[in-house]
């Protein structure tokens, strides 16, 4: 399966407070088979505005690829695991790329 186009497939982004938190969310997705695999990448340096109050936070960033059709769930499962009243959960289409990986990505999560 290849994508026909930048519906199919979307990398997910989310905020966590630490990498234990964006490792327990990103296994579970994959246990779950509602993500492919997730990329967590600490070091990420936070700065916004919350309840007044300007805050300067390290978090840890993560990627995880899926299908476009298993959103609801995994964002329905990240607000149950996560730490944070308004978590930073974005969708970002994958326009294009290598049709082995996103063929991986469809068999991974379906």
């Amino acid at each position: 399966m290849t994508a026909v186009d930048g519906e199919d497939y979307v990398t997910v982004y989310v905020t966590a407070e630490s990498e234990d938190v964006a490792v327990h969310m990103a296994t579970s997705l994959v246990k779950n088979r509602l993500i492919a695999c997730a990329n967590v990448c600490p070091g990420s340096r936070s700065i916004y505005e919350y309840e007044g109050i300007i805050q300067l936070e390290k978090e840890v960033v993560l990627f995880m690829k899926t299908a476009r059709k298993r959103v609801p769930e995994v964002m329905k499962l990240i607000k149950e695991m996560h730490s944070y009243d308004v978590p930073c959960i974005t969708v970002l289409p994958i326009a294009d790329g290598n049709p082995d990986y996103l063929a991986w990505v469809s068999q991974q999560t379906s």
